[in-house]
């Protein structure tokens, strides 16, 4: 599936073929703030061990070839769908190594969305990340129509009032409904600089309320001890390197003559 528009593309690869059941639920989760939603694709695609069963490739893509830490092997910057088929609803996982370049993320983003339709999928899940304050909710959610947003506020979803959304979660969840999918997002708050496997626990959490998966969410624990650890560190050295400044600034004395 090639889409040329000018000197750039985009190029959907079929990896294998698999009987995928109506009415499946395609989720998002793509690299972002915190790396949260790709975390927890991550996460899903691992469990059950999901089939790879596209490629997507593009000009819009960051212009890199990814290095593999165990096999040395390198390959292009792509995109991945996954798919789950012992869950009901069956499951599509998007997930790659970087979003498209905004002037692409159209083409891009509707590339996916012909796919995953042409399998008769229905629903779409973008998961990302929010910066709120300490006392905002651990995961919020917006979606496109009423129904939708009932259904969430059903499910203990605090939606979100006013503000933006950007990248692939907002572009692919509002394209998604302009194709009349039942189209949503969910947006784990971010506590830890870098990444921030705690917020990805808190969307697959929610998602086992809205959809009856069985998952261990356990598995995630030693991750996010980890991450907070390093959250500490980050923390402390920043605090160190404030606290130096300030010091420094007293010897010199007043930078200005009377």
């Amino acid at each position: 599936m090639r889409q040329p528009n000018g000197n750039s593309f985009t190029y959907l690869h079929k990896v294998s073929d698999v009987k995928v059941k109506p009415s499946a639920v395609v989720i998002q989760g793509l690299p972002g703030m915190g790396l949260i939603g790709k975390i927890a694709a991550n996460f899903l695609i691992k469990h059950f061990n999901a089939q790879e069963i596209a490629r997507i490739y593009s000009s819009f893509f960051p212009p890199v070839v990814q290095i593999d830490s165990k096999t040395s092997m390198g390959r292009l910057a792509r995109m991945e769908i996954y798919a789950i088929t012992e869950t009901t609803p069956n499951l599509l996982i998007l997930t790659g190594d970087a979003q498209p370049h905004d002037i692409g993320i159209i083409q891009v983003l509707n590339s996916v969305l012909d796919y995953v339709i042409d399998l008769k999928a229905d629903t779409l899940i973008c998961l990302g990340g929010l910066r709120v304050h300490e006392e905002g909710p651990e995961v919020a959610g917006f979606g496109y129509d009423k129904p939708t947003l009932d259904w969430l506020e059903e499910h203990d979803v605090t939606l979100l009032k006013g503000g933006e959304v950007t990248g692939a979660v907002g572009v692919l969840s509002a394209l998604a409904a302009e194709r009349n999918m039942k189209s949503f997002g969910l947006l784990g708050k971010l506590t830890l600089a870098g990444t921030d496997p705690k917020a990805s626990k808190a969307l697959l959490t929610k998602l086992t309320k809205l959809y009856p998966l069985k998952i261990e969410l356990k598995d995630l624990d030693l991750t996010i001890e980890e991450a907070q650890a390093k959250n500490e560190r980050i923390t402390s050295l920043a605090r160190e390197v404030l606290e130096q400044g300030e010091d420094e600034a007293k010897d010199q004395g007043p930078g200005y003559y009377i």
